[in-house]
Protein backbone atom coordinates (compact mmCIF):
# COMPACT_ATOMS: atom_id res chain seq x y z
CA UNK A 1 0.00 0.00 0.00
CA UNK A 2 1.13 3.66 -0.87
CA UNK A 3 1.02 5.36 2.41
CA UNK A 4 3.52 8.22 1.29
CA UNK A 5 4.63 9.85 -1.65
CA UNK A 6 8.79 10.60 -0.75
CA UNK A 7 11.63 9.58 -3.26
CA UNK A 8 12.37 6.06 -3.67
CA UNK A 9 15.83 5.86 -1.56
CA UNK A 10 17.38 4.22 -4.38
CA UNK A 11 16.79 7.18 -6.50
CA UNK A 12 20.16 9.15 -6.32
CA UNK A 13 22.32 10.97 -8.07
CA UNK A 14 24.93 7.94 -8.29
CA UNK A 15 23.38 4.94 -8.98
CA UNK A 16 24.91 1.35 -7.11
CA UNK A 17 23.49 -0.89 -9.73
CA UNK A 18 24.42 -3.72 -6.85
CA UNK A 19 22.46 -2.16 -4.48
CA UNK A 20 19.57 -1.88 -6.84
CA UNK A 21 19.52 -5.45 -7.70
CA UNK A 22 20.45 -6.85 -4.27
CA UNK A 23 17.11 -4.93 -3.25
CA UNK A 24 15.31 -5.72 -6.46
CA UNK A 25 11.72 -6.76 -5.90
CA UNK A 26 9.89 -7.75 -8.74
CA UNK A 27 6.59 -7.76 -6.93
CA UNK A 28 7.39 -3.88 -5.68
CA UNK A 29 8.18 -2.78 -8.95
CA UNK A 30 5.20 -4.97 -10.55
CA UNK A 31 2.71 -3.06 -8.06
CA UNK A 32 4.31 0.10 -9.09
CA UNK A 33 3.56 -0.37 -12.91
CA UNK A 34 0.24 -1.73 -12.12
CA UNK A 35 -0.47 2.00 -9.83
CA UNK A 36 0.88 3.82 -12.06
CA UNK A 37 -1.33 2.50 -15.10
CA UNK A 38 -4.22 2.88 -12.41
CA UNK A 39 -3.47 6.49 -12.41
CA UNK A 40 -3.33 6.99 -16.24
CA UNK A 41 -6.95 5.80 -16.39
CA UNK A 42 -7.67 7.81 -13.68
CA UNK A 43 -6.26 10.98 -14.53
CA UNK A 44 -6.09 10.70 -18.37
CA UNK A 45 -3.73 12.88 -19.40
CA UNK A 46 -3.97 14.86 -22.60
CA UNK A 47 -0.39 14.53 -23.54
CA UNK A 48 -0.56 11.09 -23.29
CA UNK A 49 2.56 10.76 -21.13
CA UNK A 50 3.04 9.12 -17.59
CA UNK A 51 5.27 11.80 -16.56
CA UNK A 52 3.77 13.55 -13.72
CA UNK A 53 0.98 11.37 -12.89
CA UNK A 54 2.51 10.31 -9.32
CA UNK A 55 3.38 13.81 -8.77
CA UNK A 56 0.00 14.70 -9.35
CA UNK A 57 -1.55 12.45 -7.37
CA UNK A 58 0.89 12.73 -4.42
CA UNK A 59 -0.70 16.73 -4.83
CA UNK A 60 -3.82 16.36 -5.18
CA UNK A 61 -5.27 13.13 -3.41
CA UNK A 62 -2.36 11.34 -1.36
CA UNK A 63 -1.14 14.62 0.05
CA UNK A 64 -3.72 16.10 1.35
CA UNK A 65 -4.99 12.97 3.04
CA UNK A 66 -1.30 12.78 4.54
CA UNK A 67 -1.67 16.23 5.61
CA UNK A 68 -5.09 15.64 7.61
CA UNK A 69 -3.83 12.50 9.10
CA UNK A 70 -0.99 14.24 10.59
CA UNK A 71 -3.01 16.58 12.50
CA UNK A 72 -5.20 13.74 13.66
CA UNK A 73 -2.21 11.99 14.67
CA UNK A 74 -1.25 15.03 16.89
CA UNK A 75 -4.60 15.20 17.92
CA UNK A 76 -4.72 11.26 19.41
CA UNK A 77 -1.14 12.00 20.88
CA UNK A 78 -2.20 14.98 22.94
CA UNK A 79 -5.48 13.32 23.88
CA UNK A 80 -3.38 10.46 25.71
CA UNK A 81 -1.17 12.68 26.86
CA UNK A 82 -4.18 14.26 28.90
CA UNK A 83 -5.42 10.76 29.70
CA UNK A 84 -1.83 9.46 31.06
CA UNK A 85 -1.78 12.98 33.05
CA UNK A 86 -5.29 12.52 34.55
CA UNK A 87 -4.49 8.48 35.64
CA UNK A 88 -1.03 9.38 37.60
Amino acid sequence: MFTTCKPNRLMTNSFDYQEILNNWSVKLEQQKADFLEHLYNVYRPSNHTYTGLWERFCITEAGPIMRDRYFEMLEAAKQYEALQKQNN
